[in-house]
């Protein structure tokens, strides 16, 4: 039976979130982006308690498919409710390609993100750049992952390699047979 409550996790540019809405689209599930949840206007964090309670009643719901790569109380809560947790684990040499063509992609067209925030070229150079920050963490977000997961005792997908994506979730009729094409072999 296909798993109704899904969590995709995984570092900073590892397809989380372009995965999860291929998954609601095919599936139909709700797709909740954790990162529309926690940012406000001009990239600041909703208060604490407000982003805990979004993420408790989105899933509430009896149906979801989350993306987000969040530890804590929120990670734990996502998890603990999910039927199948989707862990992209994928190593930084294919996910930092992907966050330099995304950055610069996203700071070109100006295109908004939530909340009304963008990715400028300003902010792309900045300290706390998520060109910086992905890169930075992702070993130690790797770590937390393997942690947590392991201790919640739900079922966990984790995915070495975006080729082992598409079989993986083809099996689990998650996936149509057409998001092949899009899937990178790296």
């Amino acid at each position: 039976m296909r798993p109704q409550k899904i969590a995709v996790v995984g570092p900073v540019a590892s397809g989380k979130s372009t995965l999860a809405a291929a998954i609601a689209h095919h599936t139909g599930l709700p797709h909740i982006d954790l990162d529309r949840l926690f940012w406000g206007p001009c990239w600041t964090p909703v208060p604490d308690d407000v982003f805990h309670d979004r993420v408790q009643q989105a899933v509430a719901q009896e149906q979801w498919i989350t993306d987000g790569n969040y530890g804590g109380s929120v990670g734990g809560t996502v998890t603990s409710r999910a039927e199948l947790t989707i862990w992209l684990d994928l190593p930084l040499r294919t996910c930092l390609p992907r966050l330099l063509n995304r950055s610069v992609r996203r700071a070109w067209h100006r295109h908004e993100l939530f909340a009304g925030n963008r990715e400028t070229w300003s902010h792309l150079i900045a300290r706390d750049s998520i060109l910086w920050w992905g890169p930075v963490h992702h070993h130690r977000h790797r770590r937390r992952w393997n942690s947590d997961l392991a201790a919640s005792g739900r079922p966990v997908l984790r995915l070495h390699h975006a080729a082992d994506l598409v079989p993986a979730l083809h099996h689990l009729d998650l996936l149509p047979a057409r998001w092949e094409a899009r899937c990178p072999a790296k």
